[in-house]
Formats: C-alpha cells, sequence, structure tokens
C-alpha cells in the first residue's frame, strides 16, 4: 500500500464526531464510510468493524445486487451477508447530485472513507481525496484498485481472476503438472481487503502523530506480490495431493510425507507408489488412528463446510448460527483485554 499526507488546508468546516462503541476493541469510537462492492472493499470494512469500527456502507437504491447472489439464507446472499454483517447501510444513487452530497455529509462526520471505485470515478463524481480533505482534513481517504498504476496512468478496471494472471499466481499456485490457472478462491480479493485494512490502520496511526489525514491506497496486484513463491513451480509427488479412502478424503501431514517408507509399511503396502491404492480398502478416521499411532499425524479432508461448525476443532473459531445470522461463521481472529494496573 501506499499512505500519502492530505495537503494542508484551512480547518475543517466540519468536525467529524466520534460514536459510541465497545471501548475493548481497538478501533471503538472510529466511523467508516464504505462504498464498495463485490470483496475486496467489503473485506476491509468487515475487519475494521470486527476491530470496534463504526461502519455505514453506501448503496445504491434498492440496496447492493450481490445480496441476492446466491446461496441464500435469511432472505440475503450468505456471501454478501459474510462480509457486511453488522454494518449500517445508507442509500444513496452517485450519480445524482442529492446522492453525492450525502455521500460528502457522511464523510465530513466519519474517520475512514473506503471505496473501490473504478479508476477516475473518484473524480468524475466529484469525490475524489482533495475535493474531501478540503472539508475534512483529517479523513483517511482509503482506495482500492486492481493494478493501481503499474499498467499506466489510466489502468484497465482490474479483477481479482485478472491479478492473478498478471501476478503469477496462476502459475505458482498451481503445480507443474498443471496449466496455469486462477484459484477459485479469490485470493488477491480477500488478500486485497486485509491489506487495504491494514493501510487504514497505519493511515489512522500516521494522522494521530501529524493531526491531519491522509490517501492510502492498495490494489490486487500489490496483495498478488506479498504472495511467497518459488523459483520454480511446485512438482508434486503422489503423497503429496489428497488421497482418498473407502469413504472420503486423507492429506498425509507434513512429517508423513517427509516418511514414504514408514508411511507405506503403516498402512501394509508394499512400497510407497502403492500407498494411495491402499488407502482405498478402509475408511478415514481408521488410517488416521494407525498412522497418529505410528507418529505419522495427517488429517481429513473436509468436502462439506458445514460440517465444521459441529467439528469441536473448530469451536472457537466458528459461531453457529442465531436469532441474527442463521448460519455458521467464522468468529474473529483475535480478543483484546485491558491489563489491569499493577
Amino acid at each position: 500500500w501506499t499512505v500519502a499526507p492530505a495537503p494542508l488546508a484551512p480547518p475543517a468546516r466540519v468536525t467529524a464526531t466520534a460514536p459510541a462503541g465497545d471501548a475493548s476493541r481497538p478501533l471503538a469510537g472510529v466511523r467508516v464510510v464504505e462504498s464498495a462492492r463485490r470483496v475486496q472493499g467489503p473485506m476491509a470494512g468487515h475487519v475494521l468493524r470486527m476491530l470496534g469500527a463504526e461502519v455505514v456502507r453506501v448503496e445504491p437504491p434498492g440496496g447492493d445486487p450481490q445480496r441476492a447472489q446466491p446461496p441464500v439464507a435469511g432472505g440475503c446472499s450468505v456471501r454478501f451477508s459474510a462480509l457486511n454483517h453488522g454494518k449500517s447501510v445508507v442509500e444513496a444513487d452517485l450519480t445524482t447530485r442529492r446522492g453525492r452530497a450525502t455521500v460528502v455529509e457522511l464523510a465530513a462526520g466519519a474517520d475512514v472513507l473506503l471505496h473501490n471505485w473504478a479508476p477516475g470515478k473518484d473524480r468524475a463524481l466529484g469525490l475524489d481525496a482533495d475535493a474531501l480533505h478540503a472539508l475534512h482534513p483529517r479523513l483517511v481517504y482509503a482506495s482500492a484498485s486492481g493494478f493501481g498504476t503499474a499498467l499506466g496512468p489510466v489502468p484497465p478496471i482490474g479483477t481479482d481472476y485478472l491479478a492473478q494472471v498478471h501476478g503469477g499466481l496462476a502459475a505458482a499456485l498451481r503445480p507443474a503438472d498443471e496449466p496455469p490457472a486462477p484459484s477459485l478462491m479469490t485470493v488477491t480479493d480477500v488478500l486485497g481487503g486485509l491489506v487495504l485494512a491494514q493501510a487504514v490502520l497505519a493511515g489512522l496511526l500516521a494522522r494521530e502523530r501529524v493531526n491531519r489525514g491522509c490517501r492510502a491506497s492498495s490494489s490486487l496486484l500489490s496483495a498478488a506480490a506479498l504472495v511467497p513463491r518459488a523459483r520454480r513451480r511446485t512438482v508434486l509427488a503422489p503423497l503429496d495431493r489428497p488421497l482418498p479412502t473407502a469413504d472420503g478424503l486423507l492429506c498425509l501431514g507434513a512429517e508423513a510425507r517427509s516418511r514414504p517408507g514408514e508411511v507405506a509399511r503403516t498402512v501394509g503396502a508394499p512400497g510407497a507408489d502403492a500407498v494411495g491404492e491402499r488407502l482405498r480398502s478402509r475408511t478415514t478416521d481408521a488410517w488416521l488412528a494407525e498412522l497418529r499411532a505410528a507418529g505419522l499425524p495427517s488429517v481429513a479432508v473436509r468436502t462439506d463446510l458445514a460440517a465444521l461448525a459441529a467439528d469441536p476443532a473448530f469451536a472457537r473459531a466458528v459461531l453457529p448460527p442465531d436469532a441474527h445470522v442463521p448460519y455458521a461463521r467464522p468468529a474473529a481472529p483475535w480478543t483484546f483485554t485491558e491489563e489491569t494496573p499493577a
């Protein structure tokens, strides 16, 4: 990401007010205005909300179309809810003067404005950093894009798959015996959202030091560049892949894969090349017990995500359905507690 201080400006005509919040979380009292679609921008807002910020989403009249994207639970897209649960919503048509004025008013009372509009759209709307900093010099103005300026001053609209391809992930994420292809998991969208959230946090910290806002920006391509990769594409041995059993799939742990001879002896195969065929004769649980007893820890491959909520191993990481959210979802990955003075 990049974080650049806002130009020095006369005193703001509108003063931001901090909302009440959960004081146990570090961003309590911080207000974020989010005008973003799909994954990258909403993911950043989701992380900031979990850290205690109040997040207000700006959606078009009638709501974000992504709300209807299958699968749907409780009348709303599960994917949409996963990224936007707990945010408040203000509807505004940004193609109209009134809608743009709504965003200006919201930003004037916020600490952060976050968007992933198409390149150049901010200036076309009159909602660029210069315009909003003139009204609110302490605003952290955060923007996310596909390619940043890597492909020129007016880059094409970037999507997750294009960023994976251009950033080399389409090859790095596939073994050498498979053709390069982007991951079906939107790797750069998710990582890009995390990177943008970190840029906002850095911007908020910088604001406290210099008492003025800043521009924070990141891109899907910059997120792709963060993914470590070997100089050569990975060559997978047969035991490196998930192996079919009588009732599912089993994945050998790193220690087990480094000792193929012991794995073969443990499962009763004549050699490492025959391990895969031998595993088909018994259930996953039966083989896991044998392998663990031999000091070769392995795991079952999950193919039904709904089962995670009932797995004791995930009890602290997955929240069960409740009256407010009718589906299981990840818990916040951190906790914050105040230390009692000695």
